[in-house]
């Protein structure tokens, strides 16, 4: 039997060539199909095959079906997702079968309408974890062989006019089931040993896909903001429909199709920057977001967790290497723990809400995790905070304790341990800038403030001892990562750069006229500095505002610095390329996923973010006479100096922002330079990152269509008054 029942609902369509994606939601089920179709070699350096796919963040679910053209000489073919009526692709879908597999769960997903322009043929099916597709599409074509055998193709009535798709899971319970009907040509179903192959005459066809897998169903829009925000349901229709469909009722996704899970990082960072218009109180996406960060620390170290492996994958890996077949939690990054003091200070000390829920909050009881079950909220928080402080305290013993090794590296032997997570993504660098000048000074910072409203900490004095470390750390970091080079020398590196083949437009030499203080991505094992141009400066703006009036002459003289380094860089243009290690400039391209290339949601938003903040701060500062430690500056001019180029900056953030609205939701995008563009100067233009090689020539991995932390956009307004 199936319904279609009549119910509340979300629909997108987001187009993102070669892809066009399409989701739904409503209260009881959320699914994403992607309808993958090759572009022209001249649009798009990578093939792409006919692919449909669908993924649930149920259990990170997903299944895929591979077509080509049944004609190996005729690449015409063509593969659409037709609209119906209502002017959409996707309809609810309820499945109910005396033959599955015994389960009181229900089995949900959607239906739609799908066509062919010539024959064509389904030669690969996979069906079970969205990261057993990602091990095919992104892993040289990786096949589990368990998982392929399990897969059942059986044809639909006496004249074969449909075909069924399926598989159990290795929990003996789950199901994932495809079908493909025709109400008057019949669908050829031929093996060949271990192959399957389905032959398709042209025409349209109707699919189902669904899985009895719990849902958790998403947060629709009147759930997920709060009331004073619901503007942007109008507003801004599309990304606030992104956005709730990453917000489940029991965790924030880190982005469809390819993470569709918990990410720790993602989820707090798309917090911090969502607060203001997130919906608060119990249920609502602050404490959901909250819970489920809290809920996946490992109580053991302290950890919080970095990624949830669940559903059918852990099990799928088991039959490859053994090992537990149970959901997995990933401890790998480093960054990840000091978010969550942050997170609680800003939600539960400086929200009036939060406030009043602080309590009732610390007192709930985990569920989630066996070894945490039957400990509260204020265990858990207290035990990251505990890490934390042990990390910062070697670092802050008096005595000559400062030295680069006492800062936060990464685990011996991996390569990633921030968000720069791929392999090359710090330049070969053990210690971030990001983790040791800005997230551990400030998550010390949120520590103390924590432990004087009595939520941590109670008996260990927390409020004093966080707040001396966090001097520390703030006064003493920046100089590891920081090198000073001379204009000759700086011209010299942009021009080695932009005539060693990196770069065809002009290299930008006579924008520099000053000394230049370059701070590093990271520091390497032997404590040198990895002179890689970022912008994870953004996270010292956002979370350290309280520096730009602190009463510490040096403190604040190093903190101008980081500033006026991070408006020049904003206001020059491409290149700023001073490393003079080569293999830099061979693996941080524009085609790299860590490399010369726009994360939205760090490059422009939290950037942008960071300078309102700094400015905001320095405005108040100036009201109440806070500012009058500038005075006693070796140059007292130079804060006001550094204050305006920070303006002209937020300026120039907000010009930019203006001008790419349309990428805002993308995970990552790309440029190249046209020396057309812009009349006869040249210029830059947005390129797909898909649509260029990487730095190994390798083809490019799937972007997101919709990403937590780039939709972080939606809480961005101009403060036009900061500019003046």
């Amino acid at each position: 039997m199936t319904t279609t029942p009549n119910r509340e609902s979300l629909y997108l369509h987001v187009r993102d060539p070669p892809y066009e994606n399409f989701f739904y939601a409503d209260h009881t089920v959320s699914c994403q199909v992607v309808l993958a179709s090759p572009l022209p070699r001249a649009e798009n350096g990578s093939a792409v095959q006919h692919r449909l796919l669908f993924a649930w963040p149920a259990g990170n679910s997903g299944a895929a079906v591979f077509f080509k053209s049944a004609n190996p000489d005729n690449e015409s073919l063509r593969v659409k997702l037709e609209e119906t009526p209502g002017k959409r692709v996707l309809a609810p879908f309820e499945y109910v079968s005396k033959d599955a597999p015994t389960s009181d769960t229900p089995s949900l997903g959607v239906s739609g309408t799908l066509s062919f322009s010539e024959p064509a043929i389904l030669n690969l099916a996979i069906l079970g974890s969205v990261r057993t597709v990602r091990d095919y599409t992104e892993g040289y074509e990786i096949l589990n062989r368990k998982v392929q055998e399990a897969i059942k193709f059986e044809a639909i009535g006496s004249t074969s006019s449909g075909v069924t798709i399926s598989r159990i899971w290795f929990d003996k319970k789950t199901i994932t089931q495809l079908t493909f009907a025709s109400g008057n040509r019949a669908i050829e179903i031929t093996r060949d040993g271990s192959e399957t192959v389905v032959k398709f005459a042209p025409g349209i066809y109707s699919f189902q896909a669904h899985l009895n897998y719990p849902q958790a169903p998403c947060l629709l829009p009147t759930q997920l903001l709060k009331p004073s925000s619901h503007d942007l349901i109008t507003r801004q229709p599309d990304a606030v429909k992104s956005l709730s469909f990453l917000c489940t009722s029991d965790k924030i996704v880190a982005g469809a199709w390819r993470f569709f899970t918990y990410f720790g990082r993602d989820s707090m960072i798309g917090l911090l920057l969502l607060n203001p218009i997130l919906s608060e109180g119990e249920n609502g996406a602050m404490e959901t977001g909250l819970s489920a960060v809290l809920e996946r620390i490992h109580f053991g170290t302290g950890s919080v967790c970095h990624e949830e492996n669940l559903g059918d994958y852990p099990a799928a890996q088991a039959t490859l290497h053994g090992g537990n077949s149970e959901a997995e939690y990933d401890y790998k990054m480093v960054d990840t723990d000091f978010f969550l003091p942050l997170l609680m200070k800003q939600y539960f000390i400086e929200s009036k809400v939060g406030r009043s829920r602080l309590e009732a909050f610390l007192g709930i009881t985990a569920t989630l995790i066996p070894s945490n079950m039957g400990r509260t909220y204020r265990e858990l928080l207290e035990r990251t905070c505990q890490k934390i402080m042990n990390l910062a305290e070697p670092f802050s013993r008096p005595g000559g304790s400062t030295t680069y090794k006492n800062l936060v590296a990464l685990i011996a032997v991996l390569p990633v341990g921030q968000w720069r997570d791929s392999d090359d993504g710090l330049g070969g660098g053990r210690y971030p800038y990001d983790v040791n000048t800005a997230l551990m000074p400030a998550a010390l910072r949120a520590i103390a403030d924590l432990a004087r409203v009595g939520a941590i900490g109670r008996d260990q004095a927390w409020e004093l001892s966080a707040d001396k470390y966090a001097e520390v750390w703030e006064a003493s970091t920046l100089d590891f990562f920081t090198s000073r080079i001379s204009p000759e020398e700086a011209k010299q590196r942009l021009r080695k750069y932009r005539d060693g083949g990196n770069f065809r437009g002009p290299s930008g030499e006579d924008q520099i006229s000053d000394e230049l203080h370059l701070q590093a991505v990271a520091l390497l094992e032997d404590g040198s500095p990895v002179n890689i141009m970022h912008t994870d400066a953004c996270f010292r703006l956002l979370l350290l505002p309280h520096l730009i009036y602190s009463s510490n002459p040096t403190s604040l003289s190093k903190h101008l610095n980081t500033l006026n380094a991070v408006a020049h860089s904003i206001l020059r243009t491409f290149p700023a390329a001073y490393s003079t290690d080569p293999s830099h400039s061979k693996n941080f391209t524009t085609g790299a996923y860590h490399g010369t290339v726009i994360w939205f949601w760090n490059s422009l938003v939290m950037l942008t973010k960071g300078l309102e903040t700094q400015l905001a701060a320095a405005a108040e500062a100036k009201a109440r006479g806070a500012d009058a430690i500038a005075l006693k500056l070796s140059e007292p001019n130079y804060y006001s100096a550094v204050i305006e180029k920070l303006k002209k900056a937020y300026t120039r953030m907000w010009e930019t922002i203006e001008a790419n609205r349309r990428h805002l939701s993308e995970e990552v995008w790309s440029w190249r330079w046209d020396d057309r563009a812009d009349g006869e100067a040249g210029g830059f233009v947005y390129t797909p990152l898909s649509h260029l090689p990487t730095p190994d020539g390798a083809g490019q991995t799937e972007s997101n269509a919709v990403q937590l932390w780039s939709l972080t956009f939606l809480a961005l307004e101009r403060r036009r008054e900061l500019e003046k």
